[in-house]
This record gives C-alpha cells, structure tokens and sequence, in this order.
C-alpha cells in the first residue's frame, strides 16, 4: 500500500536553484520548498549560481537581488543570454518592491517578483504557478 502524499510526480521531479547569501533566508527557502518534494540546489551567489548551472539542470530559479560577488541582475542576465535557459522562470526575491529593485525593468531577467518577508503559501503558489505553465 503507498501513500498519497499529495505531491505531484511533476513537483517532485522539479529542481530548484535558490541563490541567497542570508543564511537564515537561504534555510527558509529550502525548507519550505524541500517539505513539498522539490529538489533544491542553493549557492550564495551569482558566480556560484553560474557554476553549478554547468552541471545541473534546473526549472526554476530563485534569486535575492542583493549579494556579493555577482548581484541577482547581472545574474539573471548571464542566464538568460546561455541557450537554453531563456525559458527557465526566474523569481527575484526581494525586500524591495518591483519598483524600486534593481533590475526591475523588462532588461532585468525576472519573471517575477516574491516580496520579503513572505509566507510560506505565496512561494509554494508562486513556484507551483510558474512551473506549469
């Protein structure tokens, strides 16, 4: 006898990039998405991000907008330009409304914004919405 555990074979096969230099931001973000069967990569960086995206594929990427290194614009740009990842949603998660965040123009690279401090439900529906379409 199996279990329904209620998480579609399409969210549990999802992978997810989450790329936040807070710690405490970084294990949310984790937790929440991990707790619905989605496999979760995290880098505290854009460079770091770049890097790992040599060996992973990913469908969804989350990025803080604000870190060292590589800030989330520049790279949600270097993204988009490599082929095959012009598709891949792009979720900016920050504490600044869309227009006041850097890279909150169309030239940005998001696809959307997730505003901090956010409750688990709105990433769950924001993340679930953008992968299936």
């Amino acid at each position: 006898m199996t279990m329904d555990t209620g998480v579609s074979s399409t969210r549990r096969e999802a992978t997810i990039l989450i790329i936040e230099n807070d710690p405490s931001d970084r294990l949310l973000l984790e937790k929440v998405l991990s707790s619905r069967g989605y496999r979760c990569f995290s880098v505290t960086h854009g460079r770091e991000a770049l890097d790992l995206l040599e060996r992973v594929q990913v469908d969804l990427i989350l990025t803080d907008l604000l870190m060292p290194v590589l800030d989330g614009q520049r790279t949600a740009q270097l993204i988009r330009a490599r082929p095959g990842m012009e598709r891949v949603p792009i979720v900016a998660v920050t504490a600044y409304p869309p227009d006041e965040a850097r890279g909150s123009s169309p030239s940005g690279g998001y696809d959307e914004y997730l505003l901090k401090p956010f409750k688990p439900r709105q990433l769950l529906d924001l993340v679930e919405r953008l992968l299936v379409r």
